[in-house]
Order: C-alpha cells, then structure tokens, then sequence
C-alpha cells in the first residue's frame, strides 16, 4: 500500500488510522467501564470487583449476604460495606474460597499472593510466589512461596546461571494454606528459581 501513495499521503493516511483507532479504543473503554460490574459470591459473601479508571487492578467491595437488606451487585456504597484496595494496589482476583478472598498482586512479573481473612477483616497471608504454579481447591491452596532463606551457591544448583542471565535467584518453598482451618503449612520441599 504504501508505495502506491506519495510519501505525505501515506503518514496522512496513518495518522489518521492512529487517531480513529485511538478513538475507537477510548470508546470501547468507556463502554466497559459503564457496563455491570463483575460479581462473585458464596453462601456469606458477595464480592464486587471495581476495575481501577486509572491504573492497573481492581479495588473489592465486600458485602455480608447473610446480613439485610439483601446484599447487591452494585458499585453504589451501601452500609456495610468493605473495601479491600485502593487504587494504588494492583489486585487481580483469583478466587473466594469460604471467609477467604485470594488475590494476586503486581504489575511485573514477581507477584505477590494476599489472602485475605473476611470474617476477621485481616490478611491471613502475604507474600512473594509462583503465580502460573497455583492450585486452589475448596480445602486448600497450595504454591511455591518466596522463602526468606537466601540463595547461594549451596542452596541452588542453578546459582550461577541464574545470576550470569542477569536475574536473582530466590528460594521457594512448597507451601499449603488451609482454607477450612485458615493454617499456613511450608512444606521441606525447596526448590531455587530464577526472579528479576
């Protein structure tokens, strides 16, 4: 295409694709963020995601179903409510398991997992992890979190690899969370993995 144009007619052309696009994008922006809010919920909760306008994640507003009037699925304020971020936090909903809220967090690739404890209105547990490595089923949660023991050549194999590809290696620990009892379990089962 572009050599059958002069070149003044074809960054016209492009330019004009860039704004319309642009355009378009905004457009479908606002749409998305006018739509219905996403909701999940069980038996005593309903959890209203509220993407941030201007920045990465989601902010939760948690309500009591179990409490009247009947809890909705709304971003409007209602009493009781509470909310969990703010439009700092970059959080990403994994799953509502029971009185517990599993979120990911971050914007890079390093996360960081928060369970949040609904029932008691605190964090159960926060810290680095795996986040393609996460297996949560109604008892529990299993994943590889970040340990405070450091990496060094003893403790990891791939040591010198790690850190020659310019990365920084890190220690994980297989670790359960017991959605029924709310009890952090770390396995002995250690592995060494590479982190920027």
């Amino acid at each position: 295409m572009r050599n059958s144009l002069d070149g003044a007619t074809y960054w016209r052309a492009l330019m004009t694709a860039v704004v319309l696009g642009a355009g378009l994008a905004a457009g479908s922006g606002a749409e998305a963020r006018a739509a219905a809010p996403t909701c999940i919920s069980n038996a005593a909760y309903l959890v209203v995601e509220t993407p941030h306008k201007d920045g990465v994640g989601n902010s939760y507003i948690v309500r009591d179903r179990t409490a009247a009037p009947k809890s909705a699925c709304s971003t409007k304020p209602a009493a009781g409510d509470v909310v969990i971020g703010s439009a700092d936090d970059p959080y990403f909903l994994l799953r509502l398991a029971g009185r517990y809220l599993l979120l990911d967090a971050g914007t890079g690739p390093d996360r960081t997992l928060v369970i949040r404890d609904l029932k008691a209105g605190t964090t159960a547990f926060e810290g680095g992890y795996a986040d393609n490595e996460i297996s949560i089923t109604p008892a529990k949660a299993t994943f590889w979190a970040t340990s405070d023991t450091p990496a060094t050549k003893k403790t990891c194999k791939t040591f010198a690899t790690i850190t020659k590809d310019g990365l920084t290696p890190v220690i994980e620990v297989e670790t359960t969370f017991d959605l029924v009892t709310g009890k952090l379990k770390a396995s002995k089962t250690m592995r060494c993995s590479a982190h920027q």
